[in-house]
């Protein structure tokens, strides 16, 4: 636990802060010996393994073709009434019709999820800082699965100062959804914050100690580590703190799951509200 723990927190001060080996060592009170250690190793100490989706892929061709006219229409919409502006998949569909667009629906998700959230700094006036903070919770909803009713659960991030909204839905909130989530999460965003604020969840926190200081548990901490992402906790019993999230998980539910909708698997139900985000 103690080496997982160290390992955050020197990538960390390193990649986010910006310190030099000597300042992280002083600040966390071990040698550079160890923070040496650390920065140069290529694993982290966890089962926790993910591939970084961290804006490095290279567009095809055929994507960067169409990005400028992405681009247009998204500033286009910046003039228009917010209840009458593109969705991705409508997006997608006008560049396969208008521009014979051979691409993926996914990769326009991804790029317009990207794109707005670059462009919000010249529209938004901001009380967050763009790509600061995410705020998640969980919430739950009805479905008819396979012509039944069946109650599932509902993976919900949200962007604090961009407002972008990120939905996946799970049979249950075990860890193995949980860090799912983020993964799916960050790759819909196209990147990830420095920091997420979350409830005092048992999939996090093994222990809430004194003041803001958690013992969280050990793969969580794997994905801060691998993600370069600092987790934030609310105080026990106070859910307002993250009153973006609190409303969207309510949004979520009325608009994207009113009337029930019918799937026959948890992927159909998926692919349809990676479209409706």
């Amino acid at each position: 636990m103690i080496e997982m723990a160290q390992y955050h927190n020197i990538k960390f001060l390193k990649e986010v802060e910006g310190l030099s080996q000597r300042q992280i060592a002083a600040k966390l009170g071990i040698s550079r010996n160890t923070v040496s250690k650390y920065l140069k190793s290529n694993t982290s100490p966890t089962t926790v393994l993910r591939k970084k989706v961290y804006g490095t892929k290279e567009y095809s061709p055929e994507t960067k073709r169409v990005l400028p006219i992405i681009d247009q229409w998204l500033d286009e919409d910046q003039k228009n009434w917010k209840k009458q502006k593109h969705t991705a998949i409508k997006i997608f569909k006008r560049l396969q019709d208008e521009y014979d667009f051979k691409g993926s629906a996914s990769n326009i998700r991804k790029i317009v999820a990207k794109r707005r959230q670059q462009i919000q700094e010249a529209y938004i006036p901001l009380d967050f800082q763009l790509g600061h903070q995410f705020q998640f919770d969980w919430g739950e909803a009805d479905i008819i699965l396979q012509g039944r009713k069946q109650r599932i659960f509902l993976f919900c991030v949200q962007l604090s100062a961009s407002r972008i909204r990120f939905v996946r839905a799970y049979l249950h909130e075990k860890q193995e959804a949980f860090l799912d989530g983020f993964v799916h999460a960050f790759e819909f965003f196209g990147g990830v914050p420095t920091e997420g604020l979350l409830d005092n969840l048992k999939t996090a926190v093994l222990k809430i100690l004194q003041g803001r200081d958690r013992l969280e548990q050990e793969s969580f901490l794997g994905l801060q580590a691998h993600y370069v992402f600092k987790a934030e906790f609310c105080n026990p019993a106070s859910g307002n703190e993250k009153g973006r999230i609190e409303g969207s998980v309510g949004y979520i539910r009325r608009n994207a799951l009113v009337p029930l909708p019918e799937v026959q698997s948890i992927l159909e139900l998926n692919d349809y509200l990676i479209n409706w985000c």
